[in-house]
């Protein structure tokens, strides 16, 4: 009888939602990895004996999970992990990932002494012109591109920078256990933007997908600006979170 009464309740689970489960699960046991292609819509739909618009309902519910993307022209791909960032706390991002088991690296693209421009002497306090150190960095999540980061220092601090290993050791550790420079505060700006053409390139993306652009200055315990960071992330990678305190009524 419970055989009976279980198949009846598969049968009344809708086809495209099964097609999903089965899809789902091939993504997080991780026959599909992130960034993997997908079969087209048409060799899809003819392994699991259904319509295109059968199938398509499936991938719609999947896309709405974050769990594919669909990149007109090209298909539908694995999505990546998406990050959850909570904008109130000041946290590294490289340790508090692998404090959640995800597999962190980091790729140092280039690092050089460089005169400021505007934005950055107006960042870290120092007059255009002035000699400062620029690093970019390509911050990985399970191999996939999650960040392409822009730190600015002075170059006081940021000669000692380029010295260091920056692919195994986090900018803010050399920062205080090799200069005595505590990070104890930051302000940061994050807007939404379409991904420039080189941005997008180092990402994994394409030129103008959607994208968080991360302005943010950080401050010692005195106050003194000490890292002026410009960051580019991928939409499809990254969520902002706040947890809300409500006093009184809500409105």
């Amino acid at each position: 009888m419970n055989g009976v009464t279980n198949a009846k309740r598969i049968g009344r689970v809708p086809r495209y939602h099964r097609i999903a489960e089965a899809l789902r699960e091939r993504i997080r046991g991780g026959a599909l990895a992130p960034g993997a292609r997908l079969d087209n819509q048409r060799e899809l739909a003819k392994s699991f004996a259904v319509t295109l618009m059968t199938l398509r309902q499936a991938l719609e519910l999947l896309e709405r999970e974050h769990l594919i993307t669909r990149r007109h022209g090209l298909g539908t791909f694995v999505a990546a992990p998406s990050i959850d960032y909570d904008i109130l706390q000041l946290r590294r991002f490289a340790g508090d990932l692998s404090a959640q088991g995800e597999r962190v690296t980091t790729r140092v693209l280039d690092g050089r002494v460089t005169r400021a421009d505007r934005r950055v002497a107006a960042a870290l306090g120092l007059a255009p012109g002035t000699r400062v150190v620029a690093l970019e960095r390509l911050r990985l999540v399970d191999g996939q591109p999650m960040s392409l980061q822009r730190p600015f220092l002075a170059a006081s601090l940021g000669e000692a920078a380029l010295r260091a290993d920056l692919e195994r050791t986090p900018l803010g550790q050399v920062l205080e256990f090799k200069l005595g420079v505590v990070i104890g505060r930051a302000r940061e700006t994050v807007s939404a933007v379409r991904l420039p053409r080189r941005e997008a390139r180092a990402l994994g993306c394409r030129a103008g997908a959607p994208g968080f652009e991360s302005e943010r200055v950080s401050f010692d315990a005195t106050g003194a600006p000490v890292v002026f960071d410009h960051v580019y992330i991928p939409g499809d990678r990254f969520r902002i979170t706040r947890e809300l305190r409500y006093e009184g009524a809500m409105a």
